[in-house]
């Protein structure tokens, strides 16, 4: 235990001991004998403990109270764009309702801390008493002149009304353009006040729609001048000098497999049958550490933007084009610069060795998912001409991931096959289709090589005893679990023994699949678990069933993969001594949370995103009729999806052939007269309604 958290179980301890009485900062300090020295680290540790929520300030005295004897709850502030919300615990607990009048200036997605006053059903009623972080104090939104300066409705409407901008803070901006506002002051009981500090333009700009969310995600997407010099300054060619103390693979035979529409390329592959029957794969992936080495302005940059994002109608890369698509990415019929894990596995796919080492590379093919799929499920395709000497390395690749794959699943590895959507976008940025993405067996032969060399880097640093990044996945509540079991009863499924086992959820998986209902259990499982997120501890992976798990094969878009790679080349060097990892020790759980945090940032961005475009695509399809399948339920309607992944509503309130009526235990309606049904997994054929684009609504009627 380090010094701060020995501070912190010791105030802990003394605030929830029975006889403690509520007191003040300079009180505390003198029953716990601080030294005057220290004063600034105790106040500096409290005021930490307050913005954890372990711990509150009386608002008259400024007395300290553990946040459980005050009755207070910390959690996140879900709001809707009626006003009201709900408080999403930190913990385990139903969420926890707020009306629109007790939101205590909380705009949605803030943390904030509440007290229930009212038990009620299905959700307790709160009252939010302190905003303990404001998600954001910026939003974007369309401007209006008023009479004593403007207002800005914001784009989301979940953020509440309008913002009063003075007229010394408008920066120029007309009535009806899209602007950036930074909020000043919140209020209660009037208007928020703020001020233009982008002006984005006009809202009908081909592109501005995707813009206007990026900005109000608070995603960098241009490159500061410096970052740009200094990437400008690197040869676009692989020279003589760096190949020096590298292994040279050149020689091996290595192709890339990635989608028709990648330009930045992490990764290659090379693999060797060997005399036992076993197989040498060598994963390649591109030294970007080489490039971007640490506290240069391209490595603070990548640090900010942690990583790429990548959105229907383009991509905002965490590296400067010059790198992330060219000197770093593994093109074919190029020399590059790369780390690459040598695994030896038995015949049956088990590790039997492995070796890290700097490399130079020479991709033969840049293979796409789709050609790749081709040659191996049909004998006569016509690309095998135009790759001589693959068709036995390609098949090869296959068995071993199928060998990969049967092993992870042995061992209890969760699968979820939820279908990916391709939104096809033209030059006016208009959508002019979306389809699903089709797996295949070249998919999940990337998939399964980048899973084996992801674990073999991370349990060979786990036992160094090296300060690392892991990608962890715990294991999940106690409590999610059993409500997970009571929505799998009324579907008529259930879990064996033993509750959260991997291998129970995974059986569960396997016994539902290509049922009606497989997709929505599924979906009622993945909410069930914990997010992913990046942390300097191995705490195990879950969703893998491994103990040790990194992200080491996508370094030109993940910082995490990045900062892993910087680690092994300073190894390598010989540059680990006792002060190096004492900067790593101190460095990385700040970076792993950074990184966690803007992974979300960019997964609710795109997600955004795909809902817009879905919305403009439908509209244009109102009245026209559909077949989906029943995703999910609430008391007010059922939501449907469709073949292209688009999903929308159908409420029940719009069905006048019956009266029905909501069994929550079912998660299913029925007719009162007719005794029509409506349950998850049913198929059924709707017209398409309605579309809201602001609420990103899309509402269905039942044919």
């Amino acid at each position: 235990m380090n010094d701060i958290k020995q501070k912190k179980a010791k105030i802990e301890g003394f605030i929830n001991h029975a006889d403690y009485k509520p007191m003040d900062k300079k009180d505390m300090a003198l029953v716990l004998a601080v030294p005057a020295a220290a004063l600034e680290v105790f106040n500096a540790v409290l005021d930490e403990m307050e913005s954890e929520g372990s711990i509150v300030f009386t608002k008259k005295r400024g007395r300290i109270m553990s946040t459980a004897k005050a009755g207070l709850i910390m959690g996140r502030f879900a709001a809707t764009s009626k006003g009201y919300g709900f408080v999403i615990r930190e913990g385990d607990g139903a969420d926890l309702y707020v009306s629109a009048g007790s939101t205590h200036t909380a705009m949605h997605g803030d943390t904030v801390m509440c007290r229930i006053v009212k038990a009620s059903t299905p959700n307790d009623i709160a009252e939010i008493t302190s905003i303990v972080e404001r998600a954001r104090k910026h939003f974007v939104g369309t401007f209006e002149h008023g009479e004593r300066g403007g207002f800005v409705a914001p784009d989301d409407k979940r953020l509440g009304a309008q913002v009063h901008v003075p007229w010394k803070f408008i920066n120029d901006a007309k009535d009806g353009e899209k602007v950036k506002v930074l909020i000043d002051k919140f209020n209660e009981d009037r208007p928020h006040e703020g001020r233009v500090v982008q002006v984005l333009g006009d809202p009908l700009d081909v592109g501005m729609d995707v813009l206007s969310l990026v900005v109000e995600h608070d995603i960098p997407y241009e490159f500061p001048e410096n970052v740009m010099k200094q990437a400008s300054a690197i040869p676009h060619t692989v020279q003589p000098h760096e190949i020096a103390g590298r292994q040279d693979f050149r020689h091996l035979p290595t192709v890339t497999i990635d989608g028709e529409d990648t330009k930045d390329i992490d990764d290659g592959i090379s693999l060797e049958r060997l005399e036992n029957g076993g197989f040498r794969l060598y994963v390649h992936i591109a030294d970007v550490s080489h490039y971007v080495e640490h506290d240069t302005p391209l490595w603070k940059e990548a640090l900010k933007r942690a990583t790429s994002v990548y959105l229907a109608d383009r991509v905002i890369p965490m590296l400067p084009p010059s790198l992330s698509n060219g000197i770093c990415s593994l093109n074919p019929n190029v020399d590059r610069l790369a780390l690459t894990c040598i695994i030896d596995l038995d015949a049956a796919g088990q590790v039997m060795s492995s070796e890290i080492c700097k490399s130079v590379i020479h991709s033969d093919h840049a293979v796409t998912y789709t050609t790749l799929a081709d040659i191996l499920e049909n004998p006569g395709s016509i690309h095998r001409a135009s790759y001589e000497g693959f068709s036995g390395i390609f098949h090869d690749m296959d068995a071993l991931a199928a060998l990969l794959r049967n092993k992870r699943l042995k061992k209890g590895a969760l699968e979820f096959d939820f279908p990916e959507c391709k939104i096809t976008i033209d030059a006016e940025g208009k959508v002019v289709d979306i389809s699903r993405y089709d797996r295949s067996m070249a998919t999940s032969i990337i998939e399964e090589f980048m899973v084996c060399a992801n674990e073999v880097v991370a349990t060979e640093y786990f036992w160094m005893n090296m300060p690392f990044i892991y990608r962890v996945h715990e294991e999940p509540h106690k409590e999610k679990i059993e409500g997970l079991m009571v929505s799998l009863k009324a579907h008529g499924a259930s879990l064996k023994k033993g509750g959260a086992h991997a291998k129970n959820l995974q059986s569960l998986l396997r016994r539902v699949e290509g049922t009606p209902q497989g997709a929505a259990i599924a979906k009622l499982v993945l909410k069930s678990l914990k997010q992913a997120r990046y942390y300097p501890e191995a705490l195990g992976h879950f969703g893998l069933a491994t103990e040790y798990y990194s992200h080491f094969t996508s370094p030109i878009r993940r910082f995490p993969d990045l900062m892993i790679h910087s680690i092994i080349s300073d190894t390598i060097a010989g540059k680990a001594d006792e002060s190096y990892v004492s900067r790593l020790s101190e460095t990385l759980p700040d970076i792993c949370r950074h990184s966690s945090e803007n992974e979300r940032r960019a997964d609710d961005c795109a997600r955004e995103v795909d809902k817009l475009k879905k919305c403009k695509y439908m509209e244009e399809r109102i009245g026209q009729s559909f077949q989906g399948v029943i995703s999910h339920t609430t008391p007010s309607g059922v939501f449907v999806e469709l073949e292209n992944t688009v999903e929308g509503m159908i409420s029940m309130s719009s069905l006048t052939d019956d009266y029905y009526e909501y069994d929550e235990h079912r998660f299913s309606f029925k007719g009162r007269r007719h005794g029509r049904t409506l349950t998850l997994g049913d198929s059924v054929n709707i017209t398409v309604k309605d579309v809201n684009i602001e609420l990103r609504r899309i509402d269905f009627s039942l044919e």
